[in-house]
């Protein structure tokens, strides 16, 4: 009965291995800085009215700062637009969206339209509060595949959970010269004060060496030059998981049961192999205790004194002489 069980139970999990190799590798969302790389600007895209648009109109010759996000999302992309929007209030009126740079954030859930484009913008423009950032603060979505071939070009990767319908991805926004080309990656939800930045070390006039900084405006300015780098602190913060009753992240309980049910599994095969295995080993010394317990009968000898009396043959006459 055992071997039957543990038999069936190695069969289950050669399948279930099986059937893990053959799955398709799930991409992890997160982020490949891909400094100096030139996006695409002409693929076809959709504004806020749902009509044709490309980014190359959207940017006008100007550095931009591109922010991939989902209008949908439940949480992290409503805190980079937050952060985002703090920040440039901050910068001085003469430094504002729609004349020295242009903003554009772009959807990369090729199921929403222009419906929740224009709420998301309509939202957006009343906080940051300044005229003329309409024009240049634009909000678009697009097809799968010119959503697909921008995110590749500026090494942006997501993943749409089926389960929880919600996406899984970093928070991030990109800064891009007149040109396209990407100059510099932002990380988090916070982007005023300095940015440490790689580089070599800067020596200040009393003696001592810092690392060295950057602000979003002047990058931005940076950016205008086609200059750029890597910030050092690139802390991705995942959108995943969000818990709309408890607002907050949780684990990913569909991936948890199904480690759970392969180790389940595994435990199981590994407690027969040992029934199995102690039977085994245990059967020698009980057919020696029960062969010491129930000895094989055996006859008792003529002379034994536990042996039969034996029937008399001389039918009761006494031998040696007669009557």
């Amino acid at each position: 009965m055992l071997r039957g069980f543990f038999g069936l139970l190695i069969v289950l999990m050669v399948a279930a291995l099986f059937a893990i190799a053959r799955a398709q590798p799930r991409v992890e969302a997160g982020v490949d800085e891909r400094i100096g790389v030139q996006v695409p600007l002409d693929l076809p895209l959709r504004d806020e009215q749902d009509q044709p648009i490309t980014l190359r109109e959207c940017m006008a010759g100007k550095p931009t700062i591109l922010v991939p996000m989902y209008y949908r999302c439940p949480m992290n992309c409503n805190l980079i637009l937050r952060g985002l929007v703090e920040t440039l209030r901050e910068m001085p009126q003469n430094f504002s969206v729609g004349q020295q740079f242009h903003v554009v954030c772009l959807s990369f859930d090729h199921r929403e339209h222009g419906d929740l484009a224009r709420a998301k913008k309509e939202v957006t423009l009343q906080e940051y509060g300044r005229p003329g950032a309409e024009s240049g603060w634009r909000f678009l979505t697009g097809s799968q595949e010119s959503i697909a071939q921008t995110m590749d070009a500026i090494g942006y990767r997501f993943e749409f959970d089926k389960a929880y319908k919600e996406y899984n991805h970093p928070s991030a926004i990109i800064l891009l010269s007149p040109q396209g080309l990407t100059t510099r990656y932002f990380y988090g939800f916070k982007y005023d004060g300095e940015i440490p930045v790689q580089g070599d070390m800067i020596e200040l006039p009393d003696g001592t060496r810092k690392v060295p900084t950057t602000t979003l405006r002047l990058s931005i300015i940076e950016a205008a030059e086609g200059k750029g780098g890597s910030v050092l602190d690139r802390l991705i913060l995942l959108c995943y998981r969000f818990d709309h009753l408890n607002k907050g992240y949780s684990l990913n309980v569909l991936r948890v049961v199904q480690f759970g049910g392969l180790l389940t599994l595994g435990l199981l095969i590994v407690g027969v192999g040992l029934a199995l295995w102690r039977e085994r080993r245990q059967a020698p010394a009980a057919a020696t205790l029960a062969a010491v317990r129930n000895p094989p009968a055996v006859g008792p000898s003529v002379g034994s004194p536990w042996a039969s009396p034996q029937p008399d043959s001389s039918d009761g006459k006494p031998s040696g002489g007669s009557a």
